[in-house]
């Protein structure tokens, strides 16, 4: 197992994102509770999907998103609809841009440590070390009875190691660093935030336009 590449791994569960969203959409509505030049509240419900409603409201500089997928707020331009009308092939990475205009928090509070992303790195290291008995060692604390569910368990499974296995580090100068780690991945609720902002936006735009 290697560790996946940032951009990559983003663009896969954007996908995912979009491809869960194209069935939650299904039958929803929207409701227009304000609409007054940059000042406006909308709000949708999801009668299929399994989060049921959100709201968009706005303000000079200012956009929350707010619902059953979490909170997000977003501070960048005075008309922030215009901030997400970009179209997707502008920006490719776009939730990685949105996620600077997060406040409070900006790009970290959009993502949430990965159990995956940690695993892959334990075991990246070990196939750097090429020490003998090492695989197993840590097979045998690793992914035995450690957590690795969590960043605490994570670290407590390295000093764990460190501790039943000290010759590695006094011997052989061998660690984990896990402080030069990227353990974390945008969140699934801020992935999917990001596909229902725009789509959101489209549903806003097109109410707008005259029936004939």
């Amino acid at each position: 197992m290697s560790v996946n590449d940032p951009y990559d791994e983003l663009m896969q569960h954007l996908r995912e994102a979009r491809e869960r969203f194209a069935s939650d959409r299904e039958g929803a509505t929207m409701t227009v509770l304000k609409d007054d030049g940059v000042y406006r509240h909308l709000t949708f419900s999801f009668p299929k999907a399994s989060w049921s409603w959100c709201e968009v409201v706005t303000w000079p500089h200012m956009l929350v998103l707010r619902g059953d997928l979490g909170c997000w707020s977003f501070s960048r331009v005075e008309d922030m609809f215009d901030f997400f009308r970009e179209p997707e092939d502008a920006r490719p990475d776009g939730p990685a841009y949105w996620a600077e205009k997060l406040v409070p928090g900006g790009r970290d509070s959009a993502k949430a440590y990965a159990a995956e992303r940690a695993a892959a790195h334990v075991l990246q290291t070990v196939a750097g070390a090429e020490r003998p008995g090492l695989s197993h060692d840590v097979e045998e604390v690793f992914f035995g009875d450690a957590d690795l569910s969590t960043e605490n368990g994570l670290r407590e499974a390295v000093a764990r190691f460190d501790e039943r296995f000290p010759h590695y580090a006094i011997d052989e100068n061998f660690r984990f660093p896990v402080d030069t780690w990227d353990l974390h991945r945008y969140s699934p609720w801020f992935l999917l935030a990001c596909v229902v902002l725009p789509w959101a936006i489209g549903q806003y735009d097109t109410a707008l336009v005259p029936a004939n």
